[in-house]
């Protein structure tokens, strides 16, 4: 092969390395399928077709990061989860992202998408993180906004597991 071949072929290479870098590492950001399960139970919707029971026996997770940002945010742990329907309606889904302060079993932040709108809090409130118990996220009537209208709420009420391997220290 031709040097400025191999150069091509090279730099080509570590385009795609830093490609793949600067989205998280291609797929490291998506949930992979496990044999975890998840149920909970949207109630109070603004969007009365939101209301209803969700679960999944087959959960997507990641992995959880530990993440310490700049600025003034604290340092937290992170991972996201897929793969919930509706009960009885299976095109209506969800999934979410779970932000928690390590060392602790308090909440930071929750993201959660149900049926196409991202509702969030940033309240302990409601929340219960048992990393030593029962290993989930424990919600109970927890209330969340949309991310994108005040005006749209909903409440939440069931269990999102932790993922079971490579967690980092204190989380």
């Amino acid at each position: 092969m031709k040097t400025s071949n191999k150069m091509l072929l090279g730099t080509l290479a570590i385009a795609a390395a830093l490609s793949l870098s600067a989205c998280g590492g291609g797929n490291d950001d998506d949930p992979s399928a496990t044999d975890q399960n998840a149920l909970y139970t949207v109630t109070a919707a603004t969007n009365a077709n939101l209301n209803g029971v969700y679960g999944s026996t087959a959960l997507g997770l990641t992995g959880v990061d530990r993440l310490n940002p700049v600025g003034s945010a604290p340092e937290v742990c992170s991972f996201k989860f897929n793969n919930v329907s509706k009960v009885g309606d299976s095109t209506v889904t969800s999934f979410g992202d779970i932000r928690y302060l390590p060392n602790t079993n308090n909440l930071y932040q929750v993201f959660i998408t149900v049926g196409g709108v991202e509702f969030n809090s940033g309240t302990t409130a409601d929340v219960t993180v048992d990393r030593t118990g029962t290993g989930r996220i424990l919600f109970t009537n927890k209330q969340l906004g949309a991310s994108s209208d005040a005006t749209q709420t909903l409440r939440l009420t069931g269990a999102v597991p932790l993922p079971a391997s490579g967690v980092p220290v204190g989380c």
